[in-house]
Parts: C-alpha cells; structure tokens; sequence
C-alpha cells in the first residue's frame, strides 16, 4: 500500500461531492484520520481499505491506484448508469461479496441490506460441508434451520489476518414469520479457478437478510426438506426442472449444465 491511496480518496471523494466529515461518519473515524490520509501522512488499515472501495463502488485496485476505474467499474458495478433500477439494487446488495468476511460487525450489514457470506445448516446437514476456516476471506456467520427455529450468529472476527472464532447472535425468529425464501445462483471466481454459489434471501414480517453460500447443494436441500413445507421458496423457471431432480447430485449437475443462465456473482472469468 502507497500513498497514492490518499490522492485516490481525494479524487473519488471530490468526485462524489463528498465532505470529509461525511466520509468519517461512514467509516466511525475522526475527520482529521481523512485528512490525514489524503495527505499521506498516515495509511487506511485493511478492513476500511475494503469499506473504501467499497463506498465508492470500485475496486480495491482502483482504490490503490494500480488499475484505471473504467474497467474495474465495468466488471464489479456491471456498467451501472446502463443498468435498470432492479440491477442496480441487486449490485448494492451483493457488494459485500468480499467484504463482510472482514466486517467486524456483519450485524450491521444485514442492517443495511447487504449480502452476507454463510454457513447454513438445516436440522444436522451443513453448507458448504466444510469447518470454520480461521483463514481469512472465508464465511464468518451461521444461518441455522431447526425445528422451527431460525437463528443467525456472527462465529468469527477478522483480526490480525485471521478469524478469530466467537459466538455473537445477531438474530433469532421462527420459521413461520418467513413470508419466501428466494433462491438464485452465481458465478464466483476467486484467486484460481471458480465455483457456483446460491443467493438466498430470506424474506421475513420484521426484515429481509441476503445470505450467500458456495453451495449448490444447499439449494436442493431447501426445496425438497420437509422443514421447509410450509415457507414459499421461489426460483427461476429456468432452476426448477434440475431441483426437481430427486437425485442431489443430478440435480446440482442439471444446474451447473445451465452455465449460460448464471450470471457472474463476483470476479474475473479468465481466458
């Protein structure tokens, strides 16, 4: 990290007729931290590095001054003054695809209606079928189905480039205030290679939590367990052939065979 970042602040600050006072607010800093920054007397720390890029909607490259925000812009906010009122909205609430693994509070994320990285377990099946990484990047929450209890628990905190594991509530319910559970699919590409990941929105009377899992799996288990009867679950017309499936894994091959109708989720598709 140079200082070039704090001339990048300044100009995507300006450019955003944004105040330093008003960015200090965003990230709960004094305004002289700002100042300092875009004087390069002092450096932003990983995590509001990321809740920079963040705010401004660019890449945290951009943010670094390494690559120029036009194609960064393209790739990450899909070329957002072409893009309809729905596509924005769900570009706002998908922008924490990186960052809420770093969030020191992810309960407030779901306050702001941000998509949230996850574990979800229904009954005793978890997904992904995978531990608590304390590598840092990795889902630190937990969206637990049981019975007809439905909680959701921070179970980690990044600091000092790992997770350090916690258990800190964030919310309870029973699965009767959900009104419909949405489920979509995306692309995800990460360092090398990729994989498919369901988007799950979990509609309730009170508020509305956006939770991603890498999990195609998940996706078959929330339509066919029977802990689920009752709650209206709603996918493209395009998904529900493959679900229908009784087998897991034909049906998570039938989606992955749909690769042309999931859209990219977050990243570069390389070659």
């Amino acid at each position: 990290m140079t200082v070039e970042i704090g001339k990048q602040i300044k100009k995507f600050r300006q450019e955003q007729q944004i105040s330093q006072q008003d960015l200090a607010d965003y990230l709960n800093i004094s305004r002289q931290t700002i100042s300092k920054w875009e004087l390069g007397k002092s450096l932003p720390d990983l995590e509001n590095v990321v809740r920079l890029s963040e705010y401004f909607k660019i890449s945290v490259d951009v943010l670094l001054g390494r690559k120029k925000p036009g194609f960064f812009r393209g790739l990450f906010d899909g070329k957002e003054r072409r893009q309809s009122h729905m596509d924005q909205k769900k570009e706002e609430i998908n922008s924490t695809v990186f960052y809420s693994a770093y969030a020191p509070d992810i309960k407030l994320l779901f306050s702001e209606g941000k998509r949230v990285n996850t574990f979800i377990k229904i009954e005793d099946d978890i997904f992904p079928q995978a531990t608590f990484s304390k590598l840092m990047g990795y889902a630190n929450c937990l969206c637990c189905f049981k019975g007809e209890t439905v909680s959701i628990d921070q179970i980690g905190k990044f600091k000092f480039a790992v997770n350090i594991p916690l258990e800190h509530p964030i919310a309870t319910f029973s699965l009767h205030d959900i009104v419909e559970i949405n489920l979509q699919f995306g692309k995800y590409f990460r360092n090398v290679g990729g994989n498919y990941v369901t988007l799950i929105d979990i509609i309730t009377k009170e508020q509305n939590y956006y939770l991603w899992g890498e999990s195609l799996k998940v996706a078959y288990a929330f339509w066919h367990h029977e802990i689920f009867s009752s709650v209206q679950i709603n996918i493209d017309k395009a998904f529900q052939k493959a679900l229908n499936l009784e087998n897991e894994d034909e049906a998570v091959e039938a989606i992955r065979d749909q690769a042309e109708n999931i859209p990219l989720f977050y990243g570069k598709v390389n070659g």
